[in-house]
């Protein structure tokens, strides 16, 4: 079974990752040194695909300085992006999710409940960067709803779903099929299939 590091601190992202790769054959791992998860520096941008491609070299270099080049390496960087709040809370959903919340979402908002969530995986293949992006178009809830998931998942309910559920009202194999980044990983996973790794 091959074997790829996805550097981040988030069990729920790690989560999502092993449950749509691990059974198409890959063995998703944390990537640790020592024993640890590295910290790396979250740049200031307002473009994800910047942020991602900033952690992927910082995450190379990790992996150079501990001999260890020819290992892949996953990051991914995500944000939810409300049409009433052009850009918000974009780049930025990681610490607005923290500062205000889920709710304080919701006070933010009245009749225009429109968003998506955009993933931007980046995955360094032990020579190359390969960049692959996902896209989930919904809307904001009235209120949140719903146990698993995590993140802003009770306040968003996905076009694609079969109903009006939010992601956090869906099983782990139900977002994965319709989530941005189950897409993004998604089309990972056709590259690796395709390149022979």
């Amino acid at each position: 079974m091959a074997t790829l590091n996805f550097l981040t601190g988030n069990a729920g992202k790690l989560a999502e990752a092993q449950t749509l790769l691990s059974p198409l054959g890959w063995e998703i791992q944390s990537f640790e040194i020592d024993g640890e998860i590295p910290d790396v520096i979250e740049p200031q941008s307002d473009n994800l695909t910047n942020v991602a491609l900033a952690k992927i070299a910082q995450g190379v270099e990790l992996l150079a300085s501990q001999n260890r080049l020819e290992e892949s390496l996953l990051v991914e960087d995500s944000g939810l992006f409300i049409d009433a709040l052009p850009e918000f809370p974009g780049v930025y959903s990681a610490q607005v999710l923290q500062s205000i919340g889920c709710d304080g979402i919701l006070r933010l908002l009245d009749a225009e409940r429109s968003a998506h969530f955009l993933t931007v995986a980046v995955l360094w293949t032990g020579e190359v960067v390969e960049v692959f992006i996902g896209r989930c178009d919904g809307q904001i809830a009235m209120e949140s709803r719903g146990d698993g998931g995590f993140g802003y998942d009770p306040i968003f309910i996905p076009l694609a779903g079969d109903d009006d559920r939010t992601f956090a009202e869906m099983t782990h194999e139900e977002k994965s099929a319709c989530s941005h980044r189950g897409r993004a990983l998604r089309a990972l996973y056709d590259y690796l299939n395709e390149n022979g790794a």
